[in-house]
């Protein structure tokens, strides 16, 4: 149970941020002042940023369950998602900051016309709201371990409601400096909880995980029975997955996703922009290193499979979940159970800046461009900059009332997962980003690096791309339903969707060649 002083440094976490928030709301008079904090922020404060709002609570509670009930295969995919960095940094940022755009799906209308922006836009709300709410909902699961008369919905709410509270207040601005606090007590957090599992851990803890093989970390993908050969294309936790696949997943998500790339955005220059990924690149793998360290500790602690399994059912019978939710229980019940007061607290508010740096970041970058790409243009031309500060404002709460919404239908939809695929939260935020921003990418590379394309043509790009990975995703259910299939499988794991929705779309798109409409100066 949390104690007195769980509570209080709680508390004093929520006050910082709150002074935070008012801090940062001084001196607004521009949309650019709230939507992109001036153009004012330090790359290293925008790098920070951008890595706590993808450390979300996913990471905090699912890199450590993938350890403890798979292997370290899941830090593979670190390699391609720091190389991705890279290549943003070098190919997309210096397009969009010549083209001086609030949002990049201005950068698309630039390029190719109205319909780009706007399918674009339509996409990315859809992708992020999805994507926001499976984290929003991630957060509460550890809450409802960690105070168990809190009810889950009440969670959802009270975090949904601190974060959009202080991106009222300050915007862009107060997002960041917020997530630089937050990252700073997420990783302090884990830290902590690795230090008390090491503490705790028994002496022949190394013979006891590499016994049971939870130490592997490379898997080329090959599998060999008797003599034959063939690629694990269902295995997503693999190298060459890893470094492919998550290649162009994080050049999407943090490329075409105005969630990620409005940190970037927020820089002074170019420079400083590109500054934000590498700083980030940087703090990639030591992160998901520390996060899965958590895990195998943990397994040492309990000693074997089968009494982490145990560990799972009690928790699912105490809890009244469905078979497999109980896996992402198991760390934050050792929080719980194992650390004094005032540490419960210190991980307790690590969760909630999990949250909330990636709900803020979300609900800004959702008002955002809901304001600059579909209110400013169509609804309210030529208002002044409060007016249009205002509306980003109203945007925000209405965004936060629809992560809730999508938060509390995700419930019903996880727990399902194999240690080579990814387990419950973590494979689910980590799937549905890929299915709508590798297309976007595939259109933006076609902007970028060709002289091709066409509304027209990239519509139809996009509309396939996405139709194909849904299609694949859900064939199993179709081929049952429709051809009375029984024993239809998914061709590929969801790590595969990115360069195959990135290249279907990219391929589509370069076919067409249109007026291009001029672009602006720098």
């Amino acid at each position: 149970m949390l104690e007195g002083l769980d509570y209080l440094v709680l508390a004093g976490y929520l006050l910082i941020v709150a002074c935070i928030g008012l801090l940062a709301s001084r001196g607004q008079h521009s949309g650019e002042d709230y939507f992109l904090g001036s153009r004012r922020i330090p790359f290293w404060a925008a790098g920070l940023s951008i890595i706590a709002t993808e450390t979300s609570a996913l990471t905090f509670l699912g890199a450590p369950t993938q350890s403890l009930f798979g292997t370290w295969t899941y830090i593979q995919l670190a390699i391609g998602s720091v190389l991705a960095r890279f290549v943003v940094a070098g190919v997309l940022i210096p397009a969009y900051y010549k083209a001086r755009v609030y949002t990049v799906y201005e950068y698309l209308e630039q390029r190719f016309g109205p319909v780009s922006k706007n399918l674009a836009t339509v996409l990315f709300m859809v992708g992020r709201s999805l994507g926001s709410g499976v984290r929003l909902y991630g957060a509460a699961i550890a809450f409802t371990i960690l105070v168990p008369s809190a009810d889950y919905s009440l969670v959802i709410v009270a975090i949904a409601a601190v974060a959009v509270a202080y991106t009222l207040a300050g915007g862009i601005r107060s997002v960041i400096w917020t997530d630089v606090l937050q990252g700073i007590l997420l990783f302090t957090g884990g830290a902590v909880a690795l230090w008390f599992l090491w503490e705790k851990a028994p002496e022949n803890a190394y013979e006891i995980l590499r016994a049971d093989g939870k130490l592997q970390w490379l898997d080329w993908g090959f599998r060999h029975e008797g003599d034959k050969t063939w690629f694990a294309w269902n295995d997503s936790f693999t190298l060459i997955g890893g470094v492919i696949g998550v290649l162009f997943l994080t050049m999407a998500t943090h490329g075409t996703d105005q969630d990620m790339i409005q940190r970037s955005l927020t820089c002074r220059d170019q420079r400083g922009g590109q500054g934000s990924l590498w700083v980030s690149a940087a703090l990639n793998i030591p992160i998901v290193f520390l996060f899965l360290a958590i895990g195998s500790l943990l397994y040492a602690n309990f000693g074997s499979a089968e009494a982490v399994a145990a560990q799972q059912q009690l928790l699912e019978a105490q809890h009244n979940l469905p078979a497999g939710k109980g896996r992402d229980y198991i760390f934050p019940f050792w929080i719980l159970s194992n650390l004094p007061a005032g540490l419960k607290g210190l991980i307790l508010a690590g969760l909630f800046a999990a949250a909330m740096s990636s709900l803020d970041s979300a609900v800004a970058a959702l008002s955002s461009t809901a304001v600059n790409n579909v209110y400013r243009p169509y609804f309210a031309k030529h208002r002044s900059e409060a007016h249009y500060m205002g509306a980003g404002r109203v945007f925000s709460i209405v965004f936060g009332a629809l992560l809730i919404g999508v938060a509390m239908l995700v419930f019903s939809l996880e727990g399902r997962g194999t240690a080579g695929s990814g387990f419950g939260v973590l494979k689910l935020g980590l799937e549905v980003l890929t299915w709508i921003f590798p297309p976007l990418l595939g259109v933006f590379l076609v902007g970028v690096l060709t002289k091709r394309g066409s509304d027209l043509g990239n519509a139809l790009a996009l509309v396939v791309a996405i139709g194909v990975l849904l299609g694949v995703k859900f064939w199993p259910e179709l081929a049952s339903a429709l051809w009375s299939v029984e024993d239809a499988t998914v061709p590929w794991g969801w790590v595969w969707n990115p360069p195959i929705g990135c290249a279907i779309s990219f391929g589509i798109a370069a076919i067409f060649v249109g007026r291009r409409p001029k672009e602006r100066s720098a």
